[in-house]
C-alpha cells in the first residue's frame, strides 16, 4: 500500500495568478470540475479561492482575486504520509491540499478520495471463489464491469463464459442446456468431452430445478454464467421468468458440479 502523498496525489489542479480579477475567476471556477483554485505568485502558492469564497462574500468582479483568497494555504509535502494528509484535511475541515515540494512550488493536489482511493485499490482483497464470480458475471449488466469480472476470472486461473438464453417454458430445461454447452465449448471453458459436458449439464440441470420450483411453468429470458475453477464447474442464471398473463421479479439461480 503506498504511504507517501506524491504516491497518492493528483496532478490535476486549477492556479491563477494573484492579479486575475475575481470576474475571470468566478467564470473558472463555476465551469472547472475542481472547485478550488489556488493563487499563484510566481511559483508559489499564496492563498486559496473556493466556491464558497465566490458565492458568500461580496466580491467587485474587477478587484484582484487576492482581495477574497483565504491565507495562509495549509499544504503538505512530497514526502508527507497519507495518515498525516488526512489528519490534517479532517481537522481543518477543508476539502484538499496543495502538495509542495522541498522548492516550494505546487506538484498537485491530495484529497480525502484520492487516499480513499489508494487505500481500496492497494488493499488486497479476499480470493474470488467460482461461485462468487459466477454471480457477479450473471447479474452485472455493464460491459465495462463484464470485462471486470472476466478479467478477474483470468487472473483467478479460472475459465469462463457469458450467454443469454430466452424461449418458453417448455423449452427452457432444454435451451437453457444446449446454449450454455455450445457457449462453453466455444470459450473453451469444458472440451467437447462427455464426461465435461455431462458435468455442464448437472449444473444446468440444478440450475433449472430452482427456476421451475420459484416460477413453475414459466418460460423466460436469463443471462448465464459459467465459471471453472478449483476442480468445480458453477452455473449461474439472472433473469425474470412470465409469460403474457405474469411476470415474475427477477431470480437468481446457481449450479454445481465437480469436473
Amino acid at each position: 500500500m503506498s504511504t507517501l502523498v506524491k504516491d497518492a496525489m493528483s496532478k490535476e489542479f486549477v492556479t491563477v495568478k494573484k492579479t486575475e480579477k475575481i470576474g475571470e475567476i468566478r467564470k473558472v471556477i463555476l465551469t472547472a470540475e475542481n472547485r478550488v483554485i489556488f493563487v499563484m505568485d510566481k511559483k508559489r502558492v499564496e492563498g486559496v479561492i473556493t466556491e464558497s469564497d465566490i458565492i458568500r462574500k461580496e466580491c467587485d468582479d474587477e478587484k484582484p482575486c487576492s482581495t477574497i483568497m483565504s491565507t495562509p494555504v495549509i499544504s503538505v509535502s512530497v514526502e508527507q504520509t497519507l495518515q498525516e494528509a488526512a489528519k490534517y484535511l479532517t481537522n481543518n475541515r477543508i476539502e484538499q491540499l496543495p502538495v509542495i515540494s522541498d522548492t516550494g512550488e505546487i506538484m498537485g493536489v491530495i484529497t480525502s478520495r484520492d487516499i480513499v482511493k489508494d487505500l481500496i485499490v492497494e488493499t488486497k482483497q479476499p480470493k474470488l471463489s467460482p461461485e462468487r464470480a459466477a454471480i457477479y458475471l450473471a447479474m452485472t449488466n455493464e460491459r465495462e464491469r463484464e470485462d471486470h469480472w472476466l478479467q478477474k476470472c483470468v487472473e483467478e486461473g479460472y475459465r469462463s463464459v457469458i450467454t443469454q438464453v430466452g424461449t418458453t417454458a417448455e423449452k427452457l430445461p432444454i435451451k437453457l442446456r444446449e446454449a450454455t454447452t455450445v457457449a462453453a465449448i466455444a470459450r473453451g471453458v469444458i472440451k467437447e468431452d462427455t464426461r465435461e459436458k455431462i458435468a455442464l449439464s448437472n449444473a444446468v440441470r440444478d440450475a433449472y430445478i430452482q427456476l421451475a420450483s420459484i416460477n413453475p411453468g414459466l418460460g423466460g429470458g436469463f443471462k448465464v454464467a459459467v465459471v471453472r475453477g478449483d476442480g468445480r464447474i458453477t452455473v449461474a442464471a439472472f433473469g425474470k421468468c412470465g409469460h403474457a398473463l405474469a411476470n415474475g421479479p427477477n431470480n437468481l439461480v446457481m449450479g454445481f458440479s465437480i469436473i
